[in-house]
C-alpha cells in the first residue's frame, strides 16, 4: 500500500521539478560543505537553507539540499543511531493505522530532526491516508528533494561512487522508497580512505519489461558513525562530557527496516 501511495505522489511531485546535476566526492567535498554551511554569510547556510526548505521554496537546488543535510550533521540533534528508534515507532503507528498519533510523533522529530527522510515520508503517508492530499504532498516534496539530491552525489554502485546518506537507515528508504525495489543481503565495509560505509543488495524491477535485476548498492555513512563519538568545533556543534556506546546498530529487514515496504 505505501508503495503505490509513494509511486502515485512520486509522479506528480517528479512532473513538476527537474535534479540539478553537481559533482561530488565524499572526501574532498564534504568538509568544505560544512564549513560553509557553518556561515551565516554563506549562500549555503545551514539555517537560510533550511528555512527555504521548510517553505518548499521551489528555487531550492539539489546541490542547496546537499548541503543542507551536510550542514545538519554539524548539529547538536544529528543523533541519528538515537532517534532511529523513534522513526521505527511512528513507521509502526502508520502501518496498525494510528494515523494521527503518527503525525503527532513525526512532528516532534521533525522539530529536532527536520530533514529526517523516514519521518518525512511518514508524515506524508499519514497525512495521504487522512486524505489530506495537499499537506501529503507538502511532505512528498521534501522526501522526494531528499532522494532525489542521494541519487546525484553517486550511483551507488561502487565504493568510488556510493551514495550520500545522512543516517545508518536511509540507504535502506532509497532502494524501498525512490527506486521501489527490496533488499536482499546487507552489509558494512570502508572506502579506500577509510570512511564507513552501508553496502546492500537492491533488488529491482524494470517497470517496462518485467525484468528483476539485483546490484550490490554503497552507501556513505561515515559521519553518523562519527557521530556517536564527541564533535569538536563550535559550542553549538560540540556535546561536551558526553560519549556514547560505540555500538552500531544492526539494521535487520523486518524489524528495523525502512517506512516502505510491499
Amino acid at each position: 500500500m505505501k508503495q503505490l501511495v509513494l509511486f502515485g505522489l512520486t509522479i506528480f511531485i517528479t512532473a513538476q521539478a527537474v535534479a540539478q546535476k553537481f559533482q561530488f566526492n565524499y572526501n574532498t567535498d564534504f568538509q568544505n560543505i560544512l564549513t560553509r554551511t557553518i556561515d551565516a554569510n554563506d549562500n549555503l547556510s545551514y539555517f537560510t537553507l533550511l528555512k527555504r526548505f521548510k517553505a518548499n521554496d521551489p528555487a531550492l537546488t539539489n546541490f542547496e539540499v546537499l548541503a543542507l543535510l551536510i550542514g545538519f550533521t554539524g548539529n547538536t540533534h544529528f543523533k541519528p543511531y538515537s532517534y532511529l528508534q523513534t522513526e521505527r515507532k511512528i513507521q509502526m503507528l502508520n502501518s496498525g493505522g494510528n494515523f494521527k498519533a503518527a503525525l503527532g510523533l513525526s512532528d516532534s522529530l521533525l522539530q529536532v530532526v527536520p530533514v529526517s527522510p523516514q519521518a518525512l515520508f511518514e508524515k506524508s503517508y499519514a497525512h495521504f491516508m487522512l486524505d489530506e492530499k495537499d499537506s501529503s504532498q507538502y511532505f512528498m516534496w521534501k522526501f522526494q528533494k531528499i532522494m532525489e539530491t542521494m541519487a546525484l552525489t553517486g550511483d551507488g554502485l561502487s565504493a568510488e561512487t556510493d551514495i550520500f546518506s545522512l543516517g545508518p537507515a536511509d540507504g535502506q528508504i532509497y532502494i524501498r522508497g525512490f527506486l521501489l525495489g527490496d533488499i536482499g543481503i546487507m552489509g558494512s565495509g570502508r572506502d579506500k580512505h577509510g570512511n564507513f560505509m552501508d553496502i546492500l543488495t537492491a533488488i529491482t524491477k524494470d517497470q517496462s519489461t518485467g525484468q528483476t535485476k539485483s546490484e550490490t548498492m554503497y552507501f556513505q555513512i561515515e559521519h553518523a558513525v562519527k557521530s556517536m563519538h564527541d564533535k569538536p568545533g563550535s559550542d553549538k556543534r560540540r556535546m561536551k562530557g558526553h560519549k556514547r556506546k560505540k555500538e552500531r546498530a544492526k539494521l535487520e529487514i523486518e524489524d528495523n527496516g525502512p517506512v516502505i515496504k510491499n
